[in-house]
């Protein structure tokens, strides 16, 4: 979890989320994304995938891997690659609450009706119970990005307006990553921007006033269903994960980007693949963690042409087929799975993989 100190503004955040939910949205539960003009629709998606861990639909390949790093260490975690090619009824579904296990969103997704979970990670950051990180579903922004903080360890304090990344899926079923921030002269609707614009932790520059929706380069960002988190890790199937990590003004809020730590990332590949990794650290199941950089190689390993960092740490859970969690959440006391109960942090943004 990100450590934001300023509460009275989280409240203030969940506020303007009132307002943004009714002022800046499309109408909510519009036709999901689809397959764009040209593509192969692929199986009825009843079938199982024979790829990767047992049980999974068609479209759908989960399996855990094991990476040597540089140092003689290593990394244990599980990923998921999505082709809505191959099975185009499954679902990105991000899931917005007062903040819940991950566990208890797989499990309140199956009782919804709205179809048939697989997969359940963590989502963005947040104080408390309060998401900072930016949250779309379908069409309805739920939570809005950050718009400004402190950095509290300066003489004067440091105010600033960050520019983050966040991934989304269009209405054509195509995938986008971009630096958002929710402009206040728009009623705080999420606009897209080229780079993280003027801002960089490491030389202590920041922009004086935050971004608007005359700021060079913006545009209105509108996708379908979006998680936000950051930094960006992948862009232009370039790692640019260290770069991001000062521009994005990470490093005052506690996220260790160049320490090794648990990790949760998501991304997307040029042929439109949905990819999703989580990796244990601080030693559970014998697991160093990743530093961003290196979470960002594993993303392009992956296939991955963009991809964004999400909540790490103690929030680091991949939940699998079963409402199980497959992973070791650093929470979780002892080092090995048998050793005690596995400890899932609650959160408020969380992502779904659903079949319909």
């Amino acid at each position: 979890m990100m450590h934001m100190k300023n509460l009275g503004y989280m409240l203030l955040v969940a506020l303007l989320l009132c307002c943004t939910c009714v002022q800046c949205s499309e109408k909510e539960h519009q036709t999901p994304p689809a397959l764009s003009e040209g593509d192969d629709p692929g199986g009825d998606g009843g079938e199982e995938n024979p790829e990767g861990l047992p049980g999974y639909p068609k479209g759908l390949t989960v399996d855990e891997f094991t990476q040597e790093l540089a140092n003689g260490s290593k990394c244990l975690g599980f990923y998921a690659i999505v082709d809505f090619k191959a099975n185009p009824n499954l679902r990105f579904r991000p899931q917005f609450s007062a903040a819940k296990k991950p566990t208890a969103y797989f499990s309140a997704f199956a009782e919804s009706g709205d179809g048939t979970p697989y997969l359940a990670v963590n989502g963005g950051f947040f104080g408390g119970t309060t998401s900072v990180s930016l949250l779309i579903d379908r069409g309805v922004v739920r939570s809005l990005a950050v718009q400004e903080d402190w950095i509290w360890s300066t003489n004067p304090y440091t105010h600033f307006f960050p520019v983050r990344a966040a991934l989304g899926q269009l209405r054509d079923g195509s995938f986008e990553a971009a630096w958002v921030y929710c402009v206040a002269d728009d009623d705080n609707c999420p606009y897209a921007f080229p780079s993280a614009l003027g801002n960089n932790e490491k030389t202590m520059t920041f922009m004086p006033a935050p971004p608007t929706s005359h700021t060079a380069g913006g545009r209105r960002w509108q996708p379908y269903n979006a998680i936000g988190g950051g930094p960006m890790l992948v862009h232009g199937g370039r790692n640019v994960a260290e770069e991001n990590y000062w521009k994005e003004i990470f490093d005052c809020g506690g996220l260790q980007g160049l320490a090794r730590h648990p990790r949760t990332a998501i991304g997307a590949t040029e042929d439109g693949k949905l990819v999703i990794v989580v990796c244990d650290g601080r030693n559970k199941r014998g697991s160093a963690g990743m530093t961003l950089p290196e979470l960002a190689d594993k993303m392009i390993s992956l296939g991955c042409v963009e991809a964004i960092n999400l909540d790490g740490g103690g929030s680091s859970t991949f939940v699998g087929r079963e409402g199980r969690v497959l992973n070791m959440p650093s929470d979780t006391p002892g080092t090995t799975a048998q050793d005690v109960a596995l400890r899932e942090r609650s959160v408020p943004t969380a992502v779904i993989i659903a079949e319909q």
